[in-house]
């Protein structure tokens, strides 16, 4: 009976070509270098044992900083630094092989990702304060942007607030919406989205949703029932629960803190994931250089149940392997990754090793 729910579990949540008695379970890692040796790295992580080993690296983008694997795991994107989208086939052997690049439309695009239907992409650029979609074709390939929107606005925090500064996309689970933080005007930009026609829109119900003054909204992760969206505030620090109601339209609930009230050094937010059982809610922290736990209740709430430190040092991203049993933390300071142990039931979760050197990981993305 416990593997028939688990199983279940694992198809409502899109894993479905995942299963227990697979021995190692592949990812790519994004990184902010942008020398000669600028790469995407395939890793493998073995689910007996937490050992990672590097399989390959592919330098056809410079500085991919974030990638994301499309919903049919057949193709892989990667924002550059060069201001692009590039395309990658993944081979049976998980290899990528370089497609094609179309530009971003803005300066410094920091995050990507792909619609649920597989037919759209979406790219925020950093310092340009704006948002790009893109429609797919049916190899993968990006075609020439369809809609893109320059951000205005600025916020409360000079130094890091003093225009826009879109952060984030994605897609609701039903893909009929787009969300798309913007940490300089304190925003999360709401739009329909019509993958089938290509095409996306303002939502007329709510055009965007204002965060706290200040905040900062970096990321943002939606539970797979699409009622719940947990929004990470990078400037201040804090966790704001949100449910998503009709027409898609975004209600804060409450906002927690990440870090200790009396934690006196700088910290910016950076990471937020879920656990494959949709449990709980983990982020991380830059600065505190911590990895905290937050259990979802019933009606949304948080609580947070554990925050760890060890061996973690500018955790820009992570990730729970879709089993659920292990997480990978990317140090960005001390260029290496480090593993975790996962108690799905609890989810807490303790430090199991430090793992393979890899320079400026800011990216854990499992296929």
């Amino acid at each position: 009976m416990k593997k028939m729910v688990v199983f279940v579990s694992l198809l409502l949540f899109g894993l479905a070509g995942f299963t227990f008695q697979d021995k190692t379970v592949p990812f790519y890692i994004g990184t902010q270098d942008k020398g000669a040796n600028s790469s995407i790295s395939l890793c493998e992580l073995n689910l007996s044992t937490g050992q990672i080993t590097l399989i390959d690296t592919f330098n056809n983008s410079s500085g991919p900083g974030y990638v994301a694997v499309s919903p049919n795991k057949k193709n892989l994107y990667a924002v550059s630094a060069d201001n692009k989208i590039d395309a990658f086939a993944i081979g049976a052997d998980h290899k990528l092989s370089y497609l094609n690049s179309q530009p971003s439309e803005g300066m410094n695009p920091c995050h990507v990702s792909v619609h649920p239907s597989g037919k759209m992409a979406f790219a925020a650029n950093y310092t340009g304060g704006s948002f790009t979609a893109y429609t797919l074709q049916s190899d993968g390939k990006v075609n020439p942007p369809v809609y893109t929107e320059q951000y205005s606005g600025t916020g409360p925090n000079a130094k890091r607030q003093e225009k826009p500064h879109a952060h984030f996309a994605t897609a609701s689970p039903d893909g009929k919406y787009v969300y798309v933080t913007d940490l300089g005007s304190d925003k999360v930009m709401n739009y329909v989205a019509d993958a089938k026609a290509g095409k996306l829109k303002p939502n007329p119900a709510q055009p965007f949703f204002t965060a706290h003054p200040g905040s900062g909204p970096r990321h943002l992760i939606i539970h797979p029932s699409g009622k719940s969206l947990f929004l990470l505030n990078e400037l201040d620090a804090t966790l704001t629960s949100c449910t998503i109601g009709k027409d898609g339209v975004i209600t804060a609930v409450k906002t927690y803190p990440t870090i200790p009230a009396d934690f006196s050094g700088t910290n910016t937010s950076s990471a937020i994931h879920l656990h494959p059982n949709g449990k709980f809610v983990y982020i991380s922290n830059r600065g505190h250089n911590s990895v905290s736990a937050f259990k979802i209740s019933s009606n949304g709430e948080l609580e947070m149940v554990d925050q760890q430190t060890k061996s973690i040092a500018t955790p820009r991203d992570f990730n729970i392997d879709p089993s659920g049993k292990f997480m990978i933390i990317a140090n960005q300071s001390t260029d290496n990754l480090v593993v975790y142990d996962v108690d799905a039931s609890t989810g807490k979760f303790t430090f199991r090793q430090e793992s393979i050197a890899v320079k400026l990981p800011i990216c854990v993305a499992f296929l």
